[in-house]
């Protein structure tokens, strides 16, 4: 009887080490499920004058690869950092969209502020997740500065401002102050890759307000931004000397369609 007992037992304790191997295994399946969410990120421009203290908050688009696997990016997500810690993330937030083509539309509204005085730039997003595992992404470039260098005093935006553009353009009022002639030279970003050179200076009276419409800014790189999100900086001269005024900020594509987001990034994948 006592030899029987035993073998229930050396049977039972191996049922129990298997069903816990069992258990520890499906563990390490399901946390390894979660490591593997696969995003790619768009081309993502980011060029702007931050003139607020608490900060200005930005779209970074991409897509999340679902056709082997899909899971919420919104739950795995515990914190946002820039290669560049000037550039401090002090809030975000993961939205996703629709479905297409066996890709999920994922916009991540990033919340940052400049540290410093001068330009600062990143280009890799670091994303750590609830696993603790911190994976590195190329989502295009953002450049910041704050509106220390920048002169507000002299010209206003006025009436209608248009802020959202399909290409790259320009149709905006803008009213001098002054009582002096204004004379501007040029509109750019921070990093001078978007720009529109003015053959003659453009004159704006005193008081006056000139609509100012370029239907194409110049763009210097040969590699396309999917979605811009961009400062215009007028450079111009006042009684003999040299001002730059960072305009209200201004959009590019990411007024498109969910859908032709989609598109968009993943046509760059398989080009």
């Amino acid at each position: 009887m006592v030899k029987i007992n035993k073998y229930w037992l050396i049977l039972l304790l191996l049922v129990i080490s298997v069903l816990l191997t069992f258990m520890l295994n499906s563990t390490t399946l399901n946390k390894e499920s979660k490591e593997d969410v696969k995003l790619i990120f768009g081309n993502n421009f980011i060029s702007y004058v931050i003139d607020d203290n608490e900060g200005m908050s930005f779209n970074i688009f991409g897509v999340q690869d679902i056709r082997k696997q899909d899971s919420s990016l919104k739950d795995q997500v515990t914190s946002l950092t820039f290669n560049n810690p000037n550039i401090k993330v002090v809030d975000y937030k993961v939205d996703t969209g629709i479905f297409h083509k066996g890709y999920k539309l994922v916009n991540i509204i990033v919340t940052v502020q400049v540290l410093t005085n001068h330009v600062e730039k990143a280009d890799k997003l670091l994303i750590q997740f609830n696993n603790e595992k911190t994976t590195t992404h190329e989502f295009g470039e953002i450049t910041v500065q704050n509106s220390v260098p920048f002169q507000n005093e002299h010209l206003a935006p006025f009436g209608d401002y248009k802020v959202g553009y399909p290409t790259p353009a320009l149709d905006v009022n803008i009213k001098n102050k002054e009582k002096q002639n204004i004379s501007v030279s040029k509109v750019y970003d921070l990093t001078d890759e978007i720009s529109y050179q003015f053959k003659d200076l453009l004159k704006i009276k005193p008081e006056e307000v000139k609509h100012i419409k370029i239907n194409s800014l110049s763009i210097k790189s040969e590699k396309e931004h999917d979605f811009i999100t961009m400062t215009p900086i007028l450079s111009y001269s006042l009684n003999d000397k040299e001002y730059l005024y960072n305009m209200p900020g201004v959009i590019y594509g990411i007024l498109d369609s969910d859908q032709d987001k989609i598109k968009k990034i993943i046509h760059r994948l398989n080009g």
